[in-house]
């Protein structure tokens, strides 16, 4: 991979900027992802599948309701997201116990295993940005980064500002 030059930038303005480190950042992810992959011989996962599986590892057994309340989504999504992983045995869906109407969600193995290598390509895209940063450089991007989520609404609060 050819590491370019800060000083390369510096006539770019932010949108140009934004759009450079969008491509870079699929390039590096797409390599990882394909090591990853290679490693476990299972398929890739989307960015919306990751989520899933890492609000499902993060509560161990949750429900349909509790996973479209924590990822702030509709219900419908929920089952329809949910059942290609259960098809691709990344997730098990178990009655309850107590209440029949209840099912509990959890992580197959292969969704342990998916997941782990798929959070490892996306930390190796930062550890290579860290890799060629000064101290006070990864502080202004975490600052940046800071910016960025805050000046999104939250998902269910209603438009952007223009």
């Amino acid at each position: 991979m050819l590491i370019r030059s800060a000083s390369q930038y510096i006539s770019m303005d932010l949108g140009e900027l934004f759009l450079q480190f969008i491509e870079q950042y699929h390039e590096v992810l797409r390599d990882a992802d394909a090591d990853e992959m290679k490693a476990t011989g299972l398929p890739d996962i989307t960015i919306h599948q990751f989520f899933y599986l890492r609000e499902i590892r993060h509560q161990e057994q949750t429900t349909h309701t509790q996973l479209a309340q924590a990822l702030q989504v509709t219900k419908p999504s929920v089952t329809a997201a949910v059942s290609k992983l259960i098809k691709d045995g990344f997730v098990s869906r178990v009655q309850s116990a107590e209440d029949q109407r209840k099912f509990y969600l959890s992580l197959t193995r292969q969704g342990h295993l998916i997941f782990t290598h798929k959070e490892r390509a996306y930390k190796r895209f930062i550890q290579q940005v860290e890799r060629h940063a000064t101290q006070e450089q990864k502080i202004i991007l975490e600052e940046a980064f800071k910016i960025m989520i805050s000046s999104f609404p939250e998902p269910d609060s209603g438009s952007f500002d223009d």
